[in-house]
């Protein structure tokens, strides 16, 4: 017996379906295409003529009408300008109709067209030359002019007949397509209506059979065959199903001991790990605890697995800081955790925590579902001391620094004192660029130095109620000095009345000269800087705009970051202004950010919580 395979059974009737779209899209694609070519060139070919026919008539009309009043002081009176439109519209259409010819006895037309034209307006011509028009000459320009607009009529006439030719043809063809494309849907629906109820059948009953053998399969029952023969891939689908059946019931009970061993494996391999490793099930129940986790929480894994986190975490602090962001219903970047500090030999440890939630899909499931959380407790230590390294290093070198720094600032002075001695020109540039390089040197220093105290925590901040325009005018006169160098003008806009801040004014104050001398170094020469000061909400809210070369968006976030300055920028700097400014307003329970386009400018933005007045036991703004 010949074997014909499920694909190439497929395959052919696919195939066959395939042709008769085919076939059904090459014939309407032709009449259609047929019927597109004709009505574009009836419209092209007599159309246009007809069109260019009414303007004329039109134009011919103003013309008869103007001349009628010039020579008889009859019809209605034209300008100049208008007349001389009506002869350049008559001309632009003759012209248009002479390069139109499509149809016999129009070239004719058209010449005689234009030859009666050309008489009217020679028989014109000559009676306005003349001092009075006798009735000949009067009946020889009507007759001109009528000649001309018989001219036209028939020119019009002529299209309008072969448009309605060709109207006539495109209905026929049309009923061709019609026809044909009902006698070739017929034949395509009969075919696909046989292979429609035929087919389906064929593969049907099978897969029917094969889903409840499937069924039985999931319900345990390794006894379960398919009886169905074929001779395609339907039947090795059969064969195949019943072999795994046999190998499943064979495997059952031998797989149980792999699974064992690979389970202890796994247990070894996180136990083993350097970073302390909490499972979680989609309950919060803990269901693994390696070995570094039990330390960390000084317990054992058998008085962990099997707890509910959310009880463990109310015990104590230790496991209230652990469990606590892991039983939340938030993102994982949302989350907030500290780093925990033990000293189990006398000698500090610390370690932050990351919670990664478990998604997979179930067997014989489409979603994935959250099946739990792992909390890894890493050790970074390391990470700390040499941070904490770093930042009093700079500390040092920068306190160490101001020593020195000051007393050149002095000796420059003193040499630039004429009462020490007088100085050549060249001897005081000298001068002039070290006072320059010194006072970047100390302004380098005095930034490092609030960088360390930044980092290390002791930064301290006096709060108090600061109104915005005691700001204001604290950087008023710094700023205009520096706008004086690029000849660029500050402009401020404050909004009035209003209320007072709860801040520490001097980082205030330091942040908008900050974000003001910025804005100025990035702004060409005569330009503008604008401060606006207004209430939004509960907060004051400051802005410094300038017109500048602006911020790409991938840039705008990494600017408020230590030492990053904008590659291209052409500035020079420390890169530690903006991330001292974040730090300084954030610390003052604020929000700084900017807004930029590139080449439109950037403007900078930070916002301070507004001062509270306690009256009685209400809080008011």
């Amino acid at each position: 017996m010949i074997r014909v395979s499920l694909k190439n059974r497929l395959s052919i009737g696919f195939g066959l379906l395939l042709l008769l779209v085919l076939l059904l899209w090459l014939t309407g694609a032709y009449f259609i295409y047929n019927l597109s070519n004709r009505s574009s060139a009836m419209l092209k070919e007599n159309y246009q003529t007809v069109e260019s026919t009414k303007f004329l008539i039109q134009a011919l009309d103003d013309i008869e009408n103007k001349h009628s009043y010039e020579l008889f002081g009859e019809g209605y009176h034209l300008n100049d300008s208008l007349y001389q439109f009506n002869l350049a519209v008559f001309t632009d259409n003759l012209e248009a109709v002479k390069n139109n010819i499509t149809e016999a006895g129009e070239a004719d037309l058209i010449r005689e067209l234009d030859a009666s034209f050309q008489s009217y307006m020679g028989v014109y011509d000559s009676l306005e030359k003349k001092d009075t028009v006798t009735t000949a000459g009067f009946h020889q320009l009507v007759a001109a002019y009528m000649l001309t607009r018989n001219n036209i009529v028939a020119l019009w006439d002529l299209n309008m007949q072969a448009i309605s030719h060709k109207n006539s043809q495109v209905k026929n063809t049309a009923h061709q397509a019609f026809l044909m494309m009902s006698l070739i849907g017929t034949i395509c629906f009969i075919i696909a209506a046989l292979f429609f109820f035929q087919y389906p059948r064929y593969i049907s009953k099978p897969i029917i059979q094969l889903t409840k053998g499937i069924q039985e399969i999931a319900n345990r029952n390794y006894e379960q065959r398919l009886q169905f023969k074929s001779h395609d891939e339907l039947g090795e689908l059969a064969q195949a199903f019943n072999l795994m059946a046999a190998r499943l019931h064979e495997y059952e009970h031998s797989n149980l001991s792999q699974l064992l061993f690979e389970k202890k494996r796994i247990d070894t391999i996180i136990n083993n790990m350097k970073d302390g490793i909490i499972g979680l099930d989609n309950a919060n129940q803990i269901i693994f605890s390696n070995t570094i986790a039990c330390e960390i929480l000084r317990t054992d894994a058998s008085q962990l697995i099997g707890q509910q986190a959310t009880e463990l975490e109310r015990k104590n602090d230790l496991f209230s800081l652990i469990f606590k962001s892991a039983c939340e219903d938030v993102t994982p970047a949302e989350k907030e955790f500290h780093p925990i500090k033990l000293q189990p030999d006398g000698k500090p440890v610390y370690y932050n925590q990351e919670i990664i939630d478990v998604v997979l899909t179930k067997t014989g499931e489409e979603l994935p579902v959250n099946v739990g959380r792992v909390i890894i407790m890493k050790n970074i230590t390391h990470f700390l001391e040499q941070d904490e390294a770093k930042t009093n290093f700079i500390a040092t070198i920068s306190h160490e620094l101001k020593t020195p720094i000051s007393s050149l600032r002095l000796n420059l002075k003193l040499l630039d004192d004429s009462r020490i001695g007088s100085l050549n020109e060249e001897q005081k540039e000298l001068i002039q660029a070290l006072k320059e390089e010194t006072h970047k040197i100390s302004s380098i220093t005095s930034e490092l130095l609030d960088l360390a105290q930044v980092e290390t925590g002791n930064i301290s901040l006096d709060f108090k109620a600061v109104p915005p325009s005691e700001i204001i005018r604290y950087v008023t006169k710094p700023a205009t000095n520096h706008a004086k160098d690029k000849h660029a003008q500050i402009r401020f806009k404050l909004a009035e009345p209003l209320p007072e801040m709860y801040c520490d004014s001097e980082k205030t104050a330091w942040v908008l000269l900050n974000l003001i001398n910025n804005a100025i170094q990035y702004s060409p020469e005569q330009s503008q800087v604008h401060i606006e000061v207004k209430q939004v909400n509960n907060s004051v809210q400051f802005m410094v705009r300038d017109f500048g070369p602006g911020i790409e968006e991938k840039y705008q976030q990494q600017i408020f970051e230590k030492f990053f300055r904008v590659p291209g920028s052409g500035q020079k700097g420390t890169g530690l202004g903006l991330a001292i400014s974040k730090e300084f307003i954030t610390k003052q329970f604020g929000d700084i950010w900017v807004e930029s386009s590139a080449g439109e400018g950037s403007s900078f933005f930070f916002h301070l919580p507004l001062y509270k007045r306690r009256i009685g036991s209400q809080y008011q703004v």
